[in-house]
């Protein structure tokens, strides 16, 4: 993190650490999800070109902008769905969570990731969207996962913590997928490619 609190972003190409971070996270996955189909809530640099056989975009207020909360897609329409640091911005999370399990096939899996999940014990609800805070409705503690077992129940939860390869910095996304084959081909594809995932209902760290 830079001295102004802002992360560093690569001057050619735009990206923050973040990005980075989860870059490593979808080129670890590349050989699961290169025939898979994908929904991307805003986009952002951390999927490689080429990860995805098609991939959607929802661009905020732009071009395909879509509702995280009533998204206008059908059933089961992709393989995974992909939201980094969107959930904090909507209204309803709950309604959200049931939506991206919606569009996701049982086969798929939900990318999720949202800011500084760790800096607090607990969620604080700010009740509106905050300016001074990006248009954020809450700060996420690491109870979110308790709001998302309540919300989507059948979810196995893999959690990763990815490194910066610029800077070190961590940073934590998770996983998320119905399916016990699937939830067993992304531990084997991270644990191969040098990450640790771990259960994300059992630790929360």
């Amino acid at each position: 993190m830079s001295p102004d609190g802002f992360a560093p972003r690569c001057l050619t190409c735009g990206t923050l650490e973040r990005h980075r971070a989860f870059f490593t996270i979808f080129s670890a996955l590349g050989d699961l999800t290169a025939p898979w189909s994908a929904l991307q809530f805003s986009p952002d640099k951390a999927v490689p070109a080429g990860a995805f056989t098609m991939l959607d975009v929802s661009h905020y207020g732009g071009p395909n902008h879509l509702d995280l909360c009533a998204i206008d897609r059908p059933d089961d329409a992709y393989d995974m769905t992909i939201a980094n640091h969107v959930l904090e911005h909507v209204p309803d999370d709950a309604a959200a969570l049931k939506e991206l399990d919606r569009v996701t096939r049982s086969e798929g899996a939900v990318f999720l990731s949202v800011p500084d999940l760790l800096r607090v014990t607990a969620i604080i609800e700010y009740g509106f969207a905050r300016e001074d805070k990006h248009g954020h409705y809450r700060l996420y503690g690491p109870d979110l996962m308790d709001r998302v077992r309540a919300a989507v129940p059948a979810w196995h939860g893999i959690g990763v913590v990815a490194t910066d390869p610029v800077t070190g910095a961590p940073d934590r996304a998770t996983l998320f997928t119905r399916s016990d084959a699937v939830r067993g081909m992304i531990v084997r594809q991270l644990t191969q490619a040098g990450h640790r995932p771990f259960d994300a209902f059992a630790r929360l760290s």
